[in-house]
């Protein structure tokens, strides 16, 4: 009988040995605070790229090269590598070319030049034939034939391939953005007491007593970029909330008084017309935002947050026009 019991305990053991062991949960991100606001999304930073260079080809990226005084058509695709500005992508046509003839520095040192006879930009049309279906993909790109490119705004992609959701990325770009999205909004609505405390604080720093006029005008911002040494994806949010002690001017003085309002037959003045002329007076709001970065699994791995932070600035009022009637002309003058 003790044998007949050993041998069972033998055979669960066993199959106790057989049996997979569940996986271990993914160890939750680390949070960091941004120790320098001037870094937390990169303002006329390039870095050169060699003649084979993965990164993110990005839509929607107007916001971001703005900060670089920047602009472009608004369907343009922009490259995010190692957190450095977009950079535009140009890709080689047959018909219909954009640009025609251009001529770029190429290497890494840009100590060569080569010209391109036929291109457009990259952005949902021109880069649909590469199989890049969405606003956000991992891409790898072949830079100026090969050839590399210094640090500067823009590369020719002669060749792209789409690498996410493949076995060595597996993570799917487009689902991921916006997840995190979801997720930062959540966090960004637990933020609205620190905000509501922010800008309280602001407005009596720039206005004393007074109050403000508003509007309270609200402007989020993403930027999303590939990391490539620790091969992850990196998600910026900034929100900045603003509100202000406003007038409005043109640098005309109006010479007679605005006129009443039109009461309508049913008795109820017409909504009030909007300011117009140019805003001056006191500007003030508040900064925050965070990061995160994922995983090629597509986990959020680390995240990095920039605090609430307050800030004033004035806005000068346009400049007046000299109204003055100038005298009449002397004799003999014309």
């Amino acid at each position: 009988m003790r044998r007949r019991y050993l041998v069972s305990l033998a055979a669960i053991s066993m199959a106790a040995s057989l049996i997979p062991a569940a996986p271990a949960p993914a160890p939750a991100p680390t949070d960091e605070a941004v120790r320098d606001r001037a870094t937390f999304l990169p303002v006329g930073k390039y870095q050169p790229l060699p003649g084979t260079a993965v990164g993110v080809l990005a839509g929607d990226i107007a916001p971001v090269v703005a900060l670089d005084g920047r602009s472009g058509p608004p369907d343009a695709m922009g490259f995010g590598r190692d957190g450095m500005s977009y950079r535009w992508v140009y890709v080689p046509v047959e018909r219909d070319p954009l640009i025609t003839n251009l001529t770029l520095p190429v290497g890494e040192k840009g100590d060569r030049k080569a010209v391109f006879p036929s291109l457009s930009m990259a952005d949902p049309k021109t880069v649909k034939a590469a199989g890049v279906k969405a606003a956000y993909a991992l891409v790898e790109v072949e830079v100026n034939g090969g050839e590399g490119t210094p640090a500067g705004e823009g590369f020719v992609a002669t060749r792209i391939k789409v690498l996410d959701g493949s076995k060595a990325y597996p993570l799917d770009v487009a689902t991921v953005v916006e997840t995190v999205r979801t997720t930062h909004a959540g966090y960004a609505k637990g933020r609205a007491a620190a905000v509501a405390d922010g800008l309280d604080a602001a407005r009596r720093k720039a206005l004393g007593d007074a109050k403000a006029t508003g509007p309270r005008e609200t402007a989020d911002l993403m930027f999303v970029t590939w990391l490539a040494a620790p091969e992850r994806l990196r998600v910026t949010f900034r929100t900045t909330v603003t509100d202000g002690a406003y007038r409005y001017g043109n640098g005309v003085a109006p010479l007679d008084p605005p006129a009443l309002p039109v009461v309508p037959a049913g008795g109820r003045p017409a909504p009030p017309r909007p300011p117009d002329g140019v805003r001056f007076g006191t500007s003030f709001g508040v900064e925050y935002g965070r990061a995160y970065e994922v995983s090629k699994a597509g986990e959020v791995v680390r995240t990095e947050t920039l605090p609430v932070e307050g800030f004033h600035k004035v806005l000068p009022p346009p400049p007046a026009a000299d109204r003055r009637i100038p005298p009449p002309p002397r004799a003999g003058e014309q």
